[in-house]
């Protein structure tokens, strides 16, 4: 190992331990947005606000950060169409505000709403309403008794490829309306056994006359990456739904096709079996849920379902529900008659102070914290894998959607430069405000991100080792970056700027070049904090 990458390794010797990791507060960011508000708020560990994207919108309701940095956030784009909660556009935002993409899905015959989430391809899938007359809903044997609104509004799913500035391509669909069941009428669509048929959706459950014809209120969409299914929330029927992706979308619109060979068939369901007609009140689980999502791979609880009951007896709580899989990844089907398993979550949480009516959600940290957003209170909190509470912020009564974690302290506001004209880009670096005054190098690798080289700090740095690496360690600050401080601000921040000149050889066009942060502790020992990494490429 050469000289330089020796010293820094020396330098990053000392970190916390993993169990000191697992017993404190994450020492990423939580995003969130006031549903009352058109600003987007980025909060450290210590509960300061680090960043905030304005907007002329307010939210619509959901916002996240993508890898990249982007903030991607749903906008209520003042519609009138649908139910209560519509959005009806979603855009891509640069750190310092720029709006990079403003598209809309709001027309007469349907409106986007609550919640997206971004796939891995970089499209996003958007919750939609989309209205049926109430002749059409009667038709597919709803019970005109519990049918008194003009315009019935069941939901549809759409993944929308972004194409422009404004524009987008629907490339997948799945609508609600495609898989029915009812045993109401015989003479209507959709007749049969609802118990028989727990992969369809009952056009009369529950047997109310829904708010403003809204039937299921999906409030919140996920995507697993690793089976390339759908995880929504259903409000009204008081359960999770889960879809096979794998299908087309003639595929989805039927009942063959995909992976699973259902088609758009439910592959599972979870929360109250009385609305597939195998159970009763007693068995129900989940109270006007929100935000059921999967834990990511890697994390404590991998592949499991946490979701926030908001209505349970006693006040909210906070579930994890182990999907029942066989060997082969398939869900495990119930005998006929019996409910979907688990017959109980795996750990729950709930407190005396935990109620939120509405909105809300609860997301797995590596560490294996559990980050909460009790919505309708304002209040977020994290607890350790022992339930005790180590991180809390509270919103001065603004109502929060969700609230998300990211370990993300990165951004470059370029990236791309050309060899012809030359150009810069900026870093910048926002560790968090109890990182104030800490010495930090930007380093940087031309031959890629993984998998990356143990300092000893909390995490790899995501560099690969080479010439490249070798210069920023032994000479920061120097060209091509030039930095503002080698320490970060009384914020926790810092800027450094990177430059090429004009009239580069062109054998240089397709070179991706990656950068990522370190931050020492107080006067220069050990690695307390590796950044993201992010990639300038070099064009014509």
């Amino acid at each position: 190992m050469d000289r330089p990458l020796r010293a820094l390794t020396y330098l990053c010797a000392v970190a916390l331990s993993a169990g000191a990791w697992a017993q404190s507060a994450g020492t990423g960011f939580r995003l969130w947005g006031p549903l009352g508000g058109t600003d987007t708020y980025l909060v450290d560990d210590t509960g300061t606000i680090v960043h905030t994207w304005p907007s002329q919108f307010l939210p619509g309701a959901s916002c996240y950060l993508q890898p990249d940095g982007l903030l991607l956030r749903s906008t209520k784009v003042g519609s009138q169409l649908g139910p209560l909660g519509d959005g009806g556009g979603l855009q891509r935002v640069e750190l310092d505000g720029t709006v990079v993409w403003d598209y809309r899905y709001s027309r007469l015959s349907a409106i986007s709403h609550h919640d997206v989430a971004l796939m891995p391809n970089g499209n996003v899938l958007m919750i939609a309403w989309e209205a049926r007359g109430r002749a059409d809903a009667i038709g597919n044997g709803r019970d005109p008794a519990i049918t008194p609104d003009l315009i019935f509004w069941p939901d549809h799913i759409i993944e929308v490829q972004q194409t422009g500035p404004t524009t987008g391509r629907i490339v997948w669909q799945w609508h609600v309306f495609d898989h029915l069941i009812q045993d109401f009428d015989p003479a209507r669509a959709n007749y049969g056994v609802v118990a028989d048929n727990p992969q369809l959706i009952d056009i009369n459950h529950p047997y109310e006359i829904p708010d403003s014809g809204d039937f299921n209120h999906m409030n919140s969409i996920d995507y697993d990456p690793v089976h390339d299914w759908i995880v929504v929330s259903a409000r009204e029927q008081d359960e999770f739904w889960i879809i096979d992706h794998s299908t087309s979308t003639l595929e989805a619109a039927g009942h063959t096709g995909g992976r699973h060979g259902k088609g758009g068939d439910l592959i599972y369901r979870w929360g109250n079996p009385e609305a597939y007609g195998r159970g009763t009140p007693a068995d129900r689980q989940l109270f006007a849920q929100h935000g059921p999502v999967f834990i990511p791979e890697g994390y404590p609880g991998a592949g499991n379902i946490l979701v926030f009951s908001n209505q349970s007896p006693g006040g909210s709580h906070v579930l994890e529900v182990a999907l029942p899989l066989d060997a082969n990844g398939d869900f495990i089907e119930p005998p006929a008659g019996v409910p979907y398993g688990p017959a109980a979550p795996v750990w729950s949480y709930t407190n005396p102070f935990l109620n939120s009516a509405n909105i809300s959600n609860a997301v797995r940290l590596p560490n294996g914290n559990t980050l909460i957003c009790s919505g309708a209170q304002g209040w977020m909190f994290e607890i350790s894998p022992s339930q005790q509470l180590v991180w809390q912020f509270v919103t001065n009564l603004q109502n929060a959607f969700h609230v998300h974690y990211y370990d993300h302290h990165l951004w470059v506001d370029e990236r791309s430069i050309s060899v012809t004209l030359g150009g810069s880009a900026q870093f910048d670096l926002k560790a968090g405000s109890r990182f104030a005054g800490r010495p930090f190098l930007l380093l940087g690798s031309l031959t890629g991100t993984g998998p990356g080289i143990d300092i000893g700090g909390p995490r790899l740095l995501p560099l690969e080792y080479d010439g490249y690496l070798v210069f920023t360690v032994s000479t920061p600050n120097q060209f091509p970056l030039a930095y503002t401080s080698p320490t970060l601000d009384a914020s926790g921040n810092a800027s450094v700027s990177f430059s090429l000149p004009p009239g580069l050889a062109s054998f240089l066009i397709g070179l991706r070049i990656h950068h990522a942060a370190v931050v020492f502790g107080a006067g220069g020992a050990g690695v307390e904090l590796v950044s993201n990494p992010v990639t300038i490429e070099l064009k014509l």
